[in-house]
């Protein structure tokens, strides 16, 4: 029976140290991200190019749902709990400072994988629009799908009638809320850890932009949009080599982001507990065999 329990030690022992080894062949990394709007931003006439918000394909991580993030576990993708966040104190100061407004301060747990295997992160934060306002992205698809129709019927009027693109214009609405901010973030790592942010912070503009370009077009299209106020997308798109354990900073005019990324490392493990566990188990074994 004491070579049973010898064995049964053995077993376990080689068990854990095997499932260490495996575990330790993927570096984990926790990730905090504190996004914030300059409040003394562009004040001007600033032509804003037409930017589309982030689109997502594949899975991803969605931070405002408690299905995604329960979903993500399965990947090894954790949420870092309020109080074992890093940046507090850097937090506070943006609160309390009249130039700065905090849209998010979210933290994650993840494998360091290559960018193709990595999931990413969907943000959204700050003001959440009502629905006098629609995307600028609404506008957009609705000048490509017109103008692929007017190059497309060279001998046809561009549109028949006002109603079918009135019809194409709410196919495009969206169901989801719009958010301030809105947008994904990548950390991938390869040679190096990256990351790769696309964001977009949505600011409503006081007027309709009145030059969809189709000829004959211009003033029937935007007669026949519902009377709403279109938000702009100011986007912050960039591709970042990061150092780990370093606060970087990424920004555009309107809005400014910092990220930083430290090396996880597991509690260690108390040898003498597990060893102990290791006797009780034996013990209550050889108790069983007894009886």
């Amino acid at each position: 029976m004491k070579n049973t329990s010898y064995l049964l030690a053995l077993i376990l022992v080689v068990s854990i140290q095997a499932h260490a080894n495996v575990e330790g062949e993927i570096q984990f990394y926790d990730v905090e991200v504190v996004i914030f709007k300059n409040n003394l931003g562009p004040r001007g006439q600033e032509y804003i190019l037409p930017n589309s918000s982030p689109r997502i394909d594949g899975d991803f991580l969605d931070l405002s749902s408690s299905a995604s993030i329960e979903a993500a576990r399965e990947k090894s993708y954790e949420i870092i709990p309020i109080e074992e966040m890093r940046l507090t104190e850097t937090v506070l100061k943006i609160v309390n400072s009249t130039r700065y407004s905090l849209l998010a301060h979210v933290a994650w747990r993840q494998p360091g994988v290559e960018k193709d295997q990595a999931m990413p992160i969907w943000i959204k934060g700050g003001r959440i629009f009502g629905e006098e306002f629609t995307s600028i992205d609404n506008q957009i698809d609705i000048e490509l799908a017109a103008k692929t129709e007017y190059l497309g019927s060279e001998n046809d009027s561009a549109f028949s009638t006002i109603e079918s693109l009135d019809t194409q214009y709410s196919e495009y609405e969206s169901d989801t809320s719009l958010y301030e901010l809105e947008g994904k973030i990548t950390i991938g790592l390869s040679r190096y850890l990256h990351t790769y942010a696309d964001l977009v912070l949505r600011k409503p503009r006081l007027t309709i932009d009145p030059s969809i370009e189709v000829p004959g077009l211009e003033q029937s299209v935007i007669e026949n949009l519902p009377d709403t106020r279109i938000l702009n997308n100011h986007s912050l798109k960039e591709r970042r080599r990061m150092r780990s354990n370093k606060l970087h900073y990424l920004d555009n005019p309107e809005f400014s982001m910092l990220i930083l990324i430290t090396p996880y490392e597991a509690p260690e493990v108390d040898q003498t507990t597990s060893i102990s566990q290791l006797d009780m188990l034996l013990a209550r074994n050889e108790i069983s065999e007894i009886h």
